[in-house]
């Protein structure tokens, strides 16, 4: 998986944005995004400042993205 950094969740919700996706719900500290496509919703902690990678590379793989590819939109976008 390699050694990345924790991702700012405002960055994180802008690229789920830029892909049509819309924030469903919140159940506890936890929130749901469904996405267009996804065959399950994309769930994070939107509380915290910031996303372990882990957490993103398991809803890129929802989304069938590369992390490259989201790496990318990242140092061009955040």
């Amino acid at each position: 998986m390699g050694n990345h950094r924790p991702i700012p969740t405002k960055c994180w919700e802008a690229y789920l944005t830029s892909l049509g996706c819309a924030y469903n719900s919140i159940k506890a500290s936890h929130h749901k995004w469904k996405c267009p496509g996804a065959h399950r919703s994309i769930i994070f902690r939107g509380a915290e400042k910031e996303i372990p990678f882990a957490h993103i590379v398991t809803n890129l793989q929802t989304l069938g993205i590369e992390k490259k590819d989201f790496l990318e939109w990242v140092a061009a976008n955040c």
